[in-house]
């Protein structure tokens, strides 16, 4: 069996342990975005009068779901040097980027002209608003490193040929000499 990069070892467990945070914590986080009382929090308010924002929310929590199992099932896969899970890990890598950056683009475009609104009442509501939708942009900045690493990583020369399957020697079926 070929010797297991370090970084692949690294790779495998942060994908078992995002995806099994991911399936957990979606449907909460969705729950939360449809039965929480909007009284009092305009921001919660603004997000579903949106309807475009409202649609985004339920497609990319689902998908979320959907990539968060394929994560976990990658970081397995990954650990036991199997060639389809660095494929993969490499997709959900390239999702994660286009969700995140899809995402922040929605964020603003809800955000942005709700923060013009805020500012022109002023109050500690405007500041606490305007707050959040920068420390929104600031978390949605953070959410691209390990994507942006996990992809840098497995396309690695290194991590590639550890994927690579071993051809057994000349004259040897299945590891063995043939006689």
């Amino acid at each position: 069996m070929p010797q297991r990069p370090t970084s692949v070892t690294v790779f495998g467990i942060l994908n078992i342990v995002f995806g099994a945070l991911g399936l957990l914590c979606t449907p909460i986080s969705l729950a939360a975005m449809f039965l929480l009382p909007t009284q009092g929090n305009p921001v919660l308010e603004a997000m579903r009068e949106n309807r475009l924002y409202l649609a985004w929310t339920i497609v990319s929590g689902s998908l979320s779901f959907v990539v968060s199992g394929i994560l976990l099932a990658a970081g397995v896969g990954l650990l036991n040097l199997k060639p389809w899970a660095r494929v993969t890990s490499i997709i959900c890598a390239i999702y994660g980027i286009a969700a995140c950056v899809l995402g922040q683009a929605m964020n603003l475009s809800v955000m942005i002209p709700y923060a013009r609104k805020l500012s022109e009442s002023g109050g500690p509501q405007a500041a606490a608003g305007i707050g959040g939708m920068i420390g929104g942009v600031f978390g949605s900045c953070f959410g691209l490193i390990y994507p942006i690493l996990l992809l840098i990583f497995l396309t690695r020369p290194t991590v590639k040929a550890a994927f690579q399957p071993t051809i057994p020697p000349a004259g040897c079926a299945r590891g063995k000499p043939v006689a």
